[in-house]
């Protein structure tokens, strides 16, 4: 039973209309209202963390007439010849419909996050564009796990949520560290610095210890790392110490 003045997670949303690039058809997305959720901060893999609501569930908009979906940041700027190719190679077998909802579950979530990673795969996207799509889809398989850990879901269906979490942790590193080799920053928007702390802690969860005390190291002794970088990259260090 929600407290008297306690906030619901449709007081943090509301419907944008958007027109989409690829097929001219108007359609709402559900967005998060700017500044009305408290930051509270981000976590280890640098999921952000945000006050009565997961805003990872919103990070993508998915056009529900032909399937052409991206990041908020990458949404109408893909060129005409990317936009031809998801005309070609989504939309023309795109059947899936949504159904109308106040708020977007994690189940919906992965579905509109993979559908993303489906226009980054035929628009010939950055590496980094798709390994950030695959943190996104972790940040969000961690939320399902909190949500069903929360609901006493059976132990079964959250360890299937872990298992997902881990792996597209392992497809995010595999990709950061491809990107980190061959494009420059910003690389999916965020500095070298960022993608190197990044590499640091999902290497740690993915079990690559060494290489991942050879990236924290690395930030600690840069600089031009924040001093709030580096405390957090020593936070994660320290985990290796204490398993």
């Amino acid at each position: 039973m929600e407290g008297i003045g306690q906030k619901k997670e449709t007081d943090y949303i509301f419907d944008k209309t958007i027109k989409c690039d690829v097929c001219g058809k108007e359609f709402k997305t559900k967005q998060v209202r700017t500044g009305k959720a408290r930051f509270i901060g981000t976590d280890d893999i640098l999921k952000p963390l945000y006050e009565g609501i997961d805003t990872c569930k919103y990070d993508i908009i998915m056009c529900p007439h032909c399937g052409y979906a991206a990041s908020l940041r990458l949404f109408g700027h893909h060129t005409e010849k990317q936009r031809q190719a998801v005309r070609d190679n989504v939309s023309s077998r795109f059947t899936a419909k949504e159904p109308e909802t106040e708020t977007y579950s994690y189940e919906r979530a992965v579905k509109r996050c993979k559908m993303a990673m489906l226009t980054e795969m035929v628009t010939g996207g950055k590496i980094s564009e798709s390994a950030y799509l695959c943190l996104k889809l972790a940040w969000i398989y961690r939320g399902e796990i909190q949500e069903a850990k929360a609901n006493g879901a059976a132990q079964e269906r959250i360890s299937m949520y872990e298992k997902y979490e881990k792996e597209y942790l392992e497809d995010a590193y595999r990709g950061f560290k491809q990107a980190r080799e061959t494009e420059y920053p910003p690389i999916a928007g965020m500095d070298e610095n960022t993608i190197t702390y990044l590499l640091t802690s999902i290497g740690i969860h993915c079990g690559k210890i060494d290489e991942a005390r050879r990236y924290g190291s690395a930030l600690l002794i840069s600089r031009t790392a924040s001093m709030k970088l580096k405390n957090k990259t020593r936070d994660v260090l320290e985990t290796i110490k204490k398993n």
